[in-house]
C-alpha cells in the first residue's frame, strides 16, 4: 500500500497542472446524471442496511466518487487486491452524483458515494443507508455522523489563494474581507457553490464568519458576487488552475488542492482567513437500499482504517484518525482560526442559499 501511494504522490505532482480528470463511464443500465457538479468517539448505533441475517458477499461494488482519479484510483485498486471485490466506477461532481442517486431512488445503481464535504451528505441524508464504520472509535468527533449515515475521510480547511507573481507578499490578502477590495474586481476565482461542494464550503465559511441570524453573511456574499462581476467557474479545479495561470489574482478553494499546486511549482500561496474558516471533513457513505451492502461496508471501513489514513499526509491531506498526525509541512492546526461550524444550519439552509446565490448572480 505504501509503495503504491508513494508512486501516486509522484504522479500527482507531475500531473497537477492538468485540468480535472474526465468522468468514468457509468454502468449502462444507470440513468443519465442530473445537470450540475476533521478524540475518541463513541460510535452511534446504526441500522443494518439489510434486515435478517448475514449480508450477502456479492464480490462486487459500484462506487460513485468525486475525488481526483490521480490519487483515488490507486486506493480503490488496493482495495480490490486486498478483498477480491470488483469495483465499478462512476466519477462526477459531488452534487451531480447526489442528483443521480436521487434519480435512481427505488432502483439504486450505486453502492457507495465518496467525496465532497459532509454538509452535502447531511443535506441528502434521506438518500443514504445508516452505517457506522468499525473504525469509528479511532476517528475524530467531526468525522463521525451523530445520526450514523456518513463517515469522514479526510479534513482540510477552506482557504484563499493568490498568485505570488502578480501580488507582492506585503500586499497579499489576509482575510475574507479583502475579497471586496476594488483591486480584485473581476479577478476572483470561485466555482459554483450550488454545484461544487468545496465552493459551497468556502461560501458557508464566510456566511458563518459574518453572521447567519442578522443576514450579514448573505450581505457579504452579495457584495462578493458583485466584485466577482458575476464570473463563476464551472468546476473547482478551474479555481486553482486559473489563479496559478494568472487569469485570476485570488481564489477560494480547499487546502489540499492549493498545496498540491504549490508542490508542483505553481506561483501561488495559501491564506487561512483571519475571520475564521471551516474544515468540514470530506465524506463517504452507503447508498440507501444498495445492491451490495456487505462490499459497501467493507469499503467504508477500509477508507477509515489506519493503513489508508496514514498515507494521506503525503497527498497533502489531513487524516480523520486520532492516531495519525499531520505532516510538518502543513500549517499547524492550532494556528488556524476556525468558525463555529454549524452543519445543521448549513445543511438545512442549502436550498435557501442556492436560491439567494442564483438571485445574486443574475442581478
Amino acid at each position: 500500500m505504501k509503495r503504491r501511494i508513494a508512486i501516486v504522490m509522484a504522479l500527482v505532482v507531475a500531473m497537477s497542472s492538468l485540468a480535472a480528470c474526465g468522468k468514468k463511464e457509468a454502468p449502462a443500465e444507470a440513468p443519465a446524471p442530473a445537470e450540475s457538479e476533521g478524540g475518541e468517539t463513541q460510535a452511534p448505533e446504526a441500522e443494518e442496511p439489510v434486515a435478517g441475517g448475514e449480508l450477502e458477499d456479492t464480490g462486487e461494488l459500484t462506487l460513485y466518487y468525486s475525488n481526483s482519479t490521480e490519487w483515488a484510483d490507486p486506493i480503490i485498486q488496493e482495495f480490490e487486491e486486498q478483498t477480491g471485490i470488483k469495483v465499478s466506477l462512476v466519477q462526477d461532481g459531488t452534487s451531480s452524483l447526489f442528483a443521480r442517486i436521487k434519480a435512481e431512488a427505488g432502483n439504486p445503481q450505486g453502492d457507495v458515494v465518496w467525496g465532497g464535504v459532509i454538509d452535502t451528505y447531511r443535506a441528502n441524508q434521506d438518500l443514504l443507508q445508516p452505517y457506522t464504520s468499525s473504525e469509528a472509535a479511532s476517528l475524530k468527533p467531526d468525522a463521525v455522523d451523530p445520526n450514523g449515515y456518513y463517515t469522514g475521510f479526510d479534513m482540510g480547511p477552506m482557504v484563499m489563494i493568490y498568485n505570488t507573481d502578480l501580488i507582492p507578499e506585503d500586499e497579499a490578502p489576509t482575510k475574507w474581507a479583502d475579497l471586496l477590495d476594488e483591486k480584485y474586481k473581476g479577478k476572483i476565482a470561485n466555482a459554483d457553490p450550488t454545484a461544487s461542494s468545496s465552493a459551497f464550503a468556502c461560501i458557508m465559511s464566510i456566511i458563518l464568519a459574518y453572521g447567519t441570524d442578522d443576514g450579514k453573511g448573505y450581505e457579504f456574499v452579495e457584495q462578493l458576487v458583485q466584485n466577482m462581476e458575476g464570473k463563476v467557474i464551472s468546476s473547482s479545479s478551474g479555481v486553482y488552475k486559473g489563479v496559478a495561470d494568472g487569469e485570476y489574482l485570488i481564489g477560494l478553494t480547499y487546502e489540499e488542492a492549493a498545496l498540491r499546486y504549490i508542490e508542483s511549482g505553481a506561483s501561488i500561496a495559501v491564506v487561512y482567513p483571519e475571520e475564521g474558516t471551516s474544515s468540514s471533513p470530506s465524506g463517504c457513505a452507503i447508498v440507501k437500499d444498495c445492491k451490495n451492502p456487505k462490499s459497501a461496508q467493507m469499503f467504508i471501513d477500509y477508507l477509515s482504517g489506519k493503513e489508508v489514513q496514514s498515507q494521506l499526509g503525503g497527498l497533502n491531506r489531513r487524516s480523520v484518525r486520532t492516531d495519525v498526525e499531520d505532516p510538518d509541512t502543513m500549517e499547524a492546526w492550532e494556528n488556524i482560526n476556525f468558525v463555529d461550524m454549524d452543519i445543521d444550519w448549513t445543511s438545512s439552509h442549502t436550498e435557501e442559499f442556492n436560491e439567494k446565490w442564483n438571485d445574486f448572480i443574475t442581478q
